[in-house]
């Protein structure tokens, strides 16, 4: 969950250049970070900093980088050793000839330093990286990509790596194996990221390299060699409609993500609802529904993974098809019984989710039906997948997911609904939840105007220790994410539990100090819910209700945050809009930085 960035061309701009691309890369590490540059006389600087990359750009701006024409950079999200200057990448080799930077885990690090240990080698970090460059100049033969292939022959795990050469400051070189890289061609200059959309407005064109890959990258030329043979990757054009990330007139990338949820809404529908006819397009689903799919397996992490218990909702009750939903990590190495009637869908805002990637393999080795629900083209888990839904959600910077989160559960409801039609439906029914999707950008948009409503009420709960957040059925769900989100921003200890299990043992846990949020619009569960919230008032505990404006009961608890409800199978988005609101005005009153949450990264690329 580290990544890298690398920069070739005019003298001057080497540092500016990587600070700049690490700035674009930050929101996926940030414990620390570090650059080297080089310029045509094999003068070499390498600096370090502790904490995010404005650290790094302060101890830069006091150095003189005007001959500079060449330099790396790396953003740390710690895995091995701790948050330290030392453990920083870059990591050089022990004649200081060559340098790295890697994203990654070397699962067999200790061993290959022992060895190195043993030939007199010395080490200055605590780190994995740092035995890549050291063995790197042990076994250098004189020729890049020759010693490339022979490091790559010893070493087992992830990895994304990329060396300079202090003697040949023109020539970048590296490898990749489940870390994503691209190569990005400029007008005239060269890039390497490990993330395409950092190189947004800097290239004209970009190659997608594949596990396996060894390339060599000049001002003038490149080189990417797969098993010793050139390997044939297309240079894709950058798509104009994307952009770079910017704040506007918001504080911060959250709340601004938060508030583009009703845009984003309408960005996923179109062109895959026509809300005049009732009908739906697309031609992957069309394909999925000749399969004669019986079951459906989900696999997912994080937030993705409660998309995924939504997805599941979606399915059962609409498509009538059964799911089982299942965290990556525990799909990855639990017995499978893989079957040509059973589909697998693999869930990522990223794309390049490792547990989940490795799962989609494995499924797919064994002749199953893949299908990805992601948000990057042209990720790792889109191209292995070869059938997918984009989520459309565009860059989300903040780290703790709002809008791909939002649109990942609308691509679950419209693969139940696309399911639903082809299988035989209640058209009334059908025709219901067509229009109210219709509604949903401009309702999410009225909930939204309650922003400081919402904010009053989180800001009396800020400074609480604990929370319970109760909900039945989907909106369980619901109380899971937003358990999640108050855990990922505010540092806040919280658990999520279906409100009927709650005096099946953690009800004793209940006080005064111990707030209960409870999600009910008002449905068939309604009754059961205010049951358990009574329970919770009759042992002193004080229960936030989220409501629809309509309930005759909302006089009875601590506090209440109202809204319009849809329907049953919509509501979910309007609940989420609230609970997204929630966590980040707790956070943001206990100055939490809800951009960049402690020790998180935006995309989880090692295991």
């Amino acid at each position: 969950m580290c990544w890298v960035f690398g920069y070739i061309w005019h003298p001057g701009s080497a540092a500016r250049e990587v600070i700049a691309g690490l700035q674009r890369l930050e929101y996926r590490g940030y414990d620390s970070a570090g650059l080297c540059v080089i310029d045509h006389a094999s003068n070499m600087q390498v600096i370090r900093a502790v904490g995010k990359v404005n650290n790094l750009k302060v101890k830069s701006d006091q150095h003189d980088f005007s001959t500079y024409h060449a330099g790396i950079g790396h953003t740390r999200w710690a895995t091995h050793g701790g948050v330290t200057e030392a453990n920083c990448h870059p990591h050089l080799s022990q004649s200081g000839r060559f340098v790295v930077i890697h994203n990654g885990i070397i699962e067999n690090y200790s061993e290959l330093k022992q060895e190195l240990i043993e030939k007199w080698y010395t080490f200055n970090s605590e780190t994995d990286t740092e035995v890549t460059v050291q063995l790197f100049e042990d076994i250098f033969d004189g020729d890049y990509l020759s010693t490339i292939t022979k490091l790559v022959s010893r070493m087992h795990g992830a990895y994304g790596l990329v060396f300079l050469d202090r003697d040949n400051g023109n020539t970048m070189f590296g490898t990749k194996k489940w870390s994503p890289m691209v190569l990005g061609f400029g007008k005239t200059e060269r890039y390497i990221s490990s993330d395409y959309r950092s190189l947004i407005g800097l290239i004209d064109d970009y190659i997608i390299l594949e596990d396996g890959d060894i390339f060599l990258l000049t001002p003038d030329n490149y080189q990417v060699l797969s098993e010793w043979l050139a390997a044939d990757r297309i240079r894709q054009t950058v798509d104009e409609s994307e952009k770079v990330a910017e704040l506007g007139d918001f504080p911060n990338f959250m709340l601004k993500e938060v508030f583009e949820q009703p845009r984003v809404l309408e960005d996923v529908f179109r062109g895959r609802i026509d809300f005049d006819a009732y009908s739906l397009h697309s031609h992957t689903l069309a394909h999925i529904a000749t399969l004669g799919i019986k079951r459906i397996t989900v696999v997912a992490s994080g937030t993705s993974y409660h998309s995924g218990l939504l997805g599941k909702y979606y399915l059962e009750e609409l498509a009538n098809i059964p799911v089982d939903v299942i965290v990556s990590t525990e799909f990855k190495y639990k017995k499978k019984f893989v079957s040509t009637d059973e589909l697998y869908i693999f869930v990522s805002q990223s794309g390049e989710t490792i547990d989940t990637l490795d799962s989609l393999k494995i499924v797919k080795e064994q002749w199953g039906h893949v299908f990805a629900i992601v948000n990057v083209p042209g990720s790792a888990i889109a191209r292995a997948a070869g059938q997918w839904l984009f989520t459309r959600a565009g860059t989300e910077v903040g780290v703790a997911s709002t809008k791909a989160f939002v649109s990942q559960v609308w691509c679950f409801l419209f693969l139940a609904l696309y399911l639903w039609q082809k299988n035989g439906l209640d058209y009334r029914k059908y025709r219901e939840i067509i229009d109210s999707i219709d509604k949903l950008p401009e309702a999410i948009s009225d909930l939204l105007l309650q922003n400081e409503a919402i904010k009053q009420v989180a800001e009396k709960y800020a400074h609480s220790q604990n929370f319970f957040y109760l909900g039945r059925a989907h909106e369980l769900v619901i109380a899971m994410e937003w358990s999640l989100k108050l855990k990922e921003l505010a540092y806040i200890h919280s658990e999520a539990y279906s409100s009927g299990e709650l005096k099946h043992g953690s009800i004793a846990l209940i006080d005064a100090e111990f707030p209960s949020l409870m999600v009910n619009w008002g449905g068939i569960l309604s009754p059961k819910n205010a049951s358990s919230a009574e329970e919770i008032r009759a042992r002193g505990g004080k229960v936030v209700w989220i409501i629809a404006k309509w309930d005759s009961n909302k006089h009875i608890y601590a506090d209440t945050i109202e809204f319009n409800p849809l329907i049953s199978e919509l509501n979910p988005f309007l609940e989420v809009v609230i609970l997204q609101l929630w966590a980040y005005h707790i956070a943001n009153s206990l100055g939490r930085d809800v951009d960049k949450p402690r020790n998180l990264a935006k995309s989880v690329t090692v295991e």
